[in-house]
């Protein structure tokens, strides 16, 4: 883009062709006020907050959506200006209820600065004192109406940024509203709780029940760190006063992988489950009591030393030190070859599948997650990304929303995404594998892309499919496998994205077929398999996974001994894992939280948190992020590698 140069408030200020004079305010240190202004959305002239004076225009214009251009003239304070701009405050003081000694958001509130700014002490008008509801409804979220000053970020970041569009205005003039869906309360509504609202809000209009009163942005410590509960590595800055999580908020909503989910926002802040502070380990009376770690790490170097077969199971909650650590204990310290990762069967059936695929290639063919803002098509298979990994879902709606890319579900259940999905397809359960044949062979008939070069390696995969007999079979219509073929051929840039409904039938042929309807339609093959854990890539990755067999399978025969189980900081209910524990003689259970398993463990070792620990994770598409601890613990709490380190030095002794 060319430079232009701007004269503002007597001064030669550089800027882009195509800001607006607020951006070149802003890249040039100017401060102007702005309510209705938010980084990364686009400039409604809401607020009015931000008027400029310019030469040769008529009228006051608003900076933030008037275009810059070469020579202007622009005065950002004078007297004029700074009474249309008390005027103004003064008019959104009186329109609604702004309490602002009750307010949960004072000495936050962006409002309530600028009147401190401004020396509103008294407004010249009478205050209309509305009845406006306060909506709780909503699990995390409160929306407060007497507060709101109508300035639309709150709808801006839902539509442009979160992609859900769950917000907007409703009714007209002075009883205008934001209102969720058709004005529905907001936990009722298709709101899918990624709090972007109440972080976007300049007031007390919306805000996080969790956070409420708790302290304010002056009184918090910021720390910079990722979230690692899905796997796609959300920046995010934890807000923390007198070593307390106050909140979780994205550093940038505007940039990739900042937006941030209702497990990353607020999972930290409601998890109620009991945290293991201290060693435990089995007294006399075969109860679980408190021990020191010397006591505890004695207790598991008589058990797992003895020489009886060993068994290891790490989830991919762990950080990628941990789980070497691990790896080497059990691989090269106890010599067993029953080590696997929790979600293990996902990994044989992936791997496996990339490998009937083209045996050269690995995990790194994936694609990345910002493909999906590009996309023309996007299919979705067995997968409902709003509720396993969010922010991959808010990518998909974004991408359908401000692309208007196609999109196609194949899934007999309904999730969010069969609303706006281009065709829908609802194979019974088991038979997903026919409906991608079906669809295959549509796009060889309906004739590949001119662009697309020789498929002729991967169209022979789906030759032998009846396209009739298929929907007969699948109790699909004909036309929507056409109408899905055709989506599909003529697009340029697609995407499959794929999950649990196609992993847990661990059948690598699946993976295999998907891979090849992704090379029918792209030169090279765009596929993203959701993972299970926030760092299941990188525990595959450190080799935990293991390719021969299950541990879970082995445990099941009752000829396992002993078992040492990295449980990290895992909430999900292990009922399943604790009943395959039975014929275990020695359990160690390393682990975060109490449950079913730590129950019936030998040992039970501490395992901290994600928010207060440091390490390095993989992301679902393999970018390494590295965190930092965001509340500070004990240093009588050892990290996970540490204490897996401690035990493989006693073992060698």
């Amino acid at each position: 883009m060319s430079e232009i140069t701007l004269t503002i408030n007597g001064k030669q200020c550089k800027g882009k062709q195509g800001d607006s004079v607020l951006d070149v305010c802003v890249a040039n240190g100017i401060e102007l006020p702005t309510l209705c202004h938010f980084k990364g959305l686009s400039d409604v002239g809401a607020c009015r907050m931000c008027l400029v004076e310019i030469e040769k225009e008529r009228n006051l214009v608003p900076a933030c959506t008037h275009p810059a251009s070469d020579g202007q003239v622009v005065r950002t304070s004078t007297e004029k200006l700074e009474k249309y701009r008390r005027l103004i405050l003064e008019l959104l003081f009186t329109e609604r209820n702004h309490l602002c000694a009750y307010c949960v958001a004072t000495g936050d509130c962006e409002l309530q600065k600028l009147a401190y700014k401004y020396q509103m002490d008294n407004a010249r008008y009478e205050y209309a004192w509305p009845v406006k509801t306060v909506d709780s409804s909503h699990p995390y979220i409160v929306m407060d109406h007497n507060r709101c000053i109508l300035c639309g970020r709150c709808i801006r970041i839902c539509d442009e940024i979160t992609g859900a569009h769950a917000l907007d205005f409703g009714k007209r003039g002075w009883k205008t509203n934001v209102c969720a869906d058709i004005n529905q309360p907001l936990g009722e509504s298709s709101c899918i709780s990624c709090g972007g609202c109440f972080q976007a809000c300049p007031t007390g209009a919306i805000f996080s029940k969790a956070s409420a009163y708790k302290g304010k942005t002056a009184e918090c410590t910021a720390v910079s760190s990722v979230c690692t509960i899905c796997g796609v590595g959300c920046d995010i800055k934890g807000l923390v006063k007198d070593n307390h999580l106050v909140k979780i908020e994205s550093p940038d909503m505007a940039k990739p992988r900042g937006l941030l989910c209702q497990m990353g926002r607020f999972e930290s802040l409601y998890n109620p489950t009991e945290k293991v502070r201290t060693p435990l380990k089995r007294n006399s009376k075969g109860q679980l009591q408190s021990c020191t770690y010397k006591e505890a790490f004695e207790t598991i170097a008589k058990g797992l030393g003895s020489g009886d077969t060993v068994a290891g199971l790490a989830s991919g909650r762990a950080s990628n030190e941990a789980l070497k650590a691990f790896s080497d204990l059990m691989t090269k310290t106890l010599g067993s070859k029953l080590v696997d990762t929790l979600d293990g069967n996902d990994f044989r059936t992936i791997t496996e599948g990339i490998a009937r695929f083209d045996a050269r290639a690995g995990l790194g063919m994936e694609a990345s997650l910002e493909e999906i803002l590009t996309a023309d098509s996007i299919v979705v298979i067995g997968a409902n990304p709003i509720k396993s990994h969010p922010v991959v879902g808010s990518y998909i709606l974004r991408a359908t929303a401000k692309n208007k890319s196609n999109l196609v579900v194949i899934d007999p259940l309904r999730n969010p995404f069969t609303f706006r999905a281009t065709v829908w397809l609802r194979p019974p359960e088991g038979k997903k594998a026919l409906a991608v044949k079906a669809i295959g062979k549509a796009i060889v008939e309906h004739g590949l892309p001119k662009s697309a070069g020789d498929k002729s390696k991967f169209s022979v995969n789906f030759k032998d499919t009846d396209i009739k007999k298929a929907a007969k079979d699948l109790d699909i219509d004909v036309h929507d496998i056409n109408r899905a073929a055709e989506v599909l051929a003529e697009s340029k840039n697609g995407i499959i994205i794929y999950g649990d409904g196609v992993l847990q039938y661990k059948d690598a042929d699946i993976v295999a077929l998907i891979l090849n309807l992704a090379a029918l339609i792209n030169t090279q093959p765009k596929v993203i398999s959701l993972k299970r854990y926030g760092n299941s890539r990188g525990a595959w990755d450190a080799g935990l996974g293991n390719p021969d067999n299950t541990v879970a399978a082995e445990l099941n025969k009752g000829k396992v001994k002993g078992a040492y189980l990295l449980l990290a900081d895992d909430p999900a209910e292990s009922q399943a894992l604790a009943d395959s524990l039975g014929s275990v003689e020695f359990v160690v259970a390393q682990a975060s939280y109490l449950s079913p398993v730590t129950a019936l463990a030998s040992v039970v070792l501490p395992s901290l948190h994600w928010t207060e620990s440091k390490g390095t994770y993989t992301t679902i598409d393999g970018i390494l992020k590295s965190t930092a601890p965001i509340v500070k613990v004990s240093e009588d709490i050892l990290t996970d590698a540490d204490t897996i380190k401690e035990i493989a030095s006693r073992l060698k002794k």
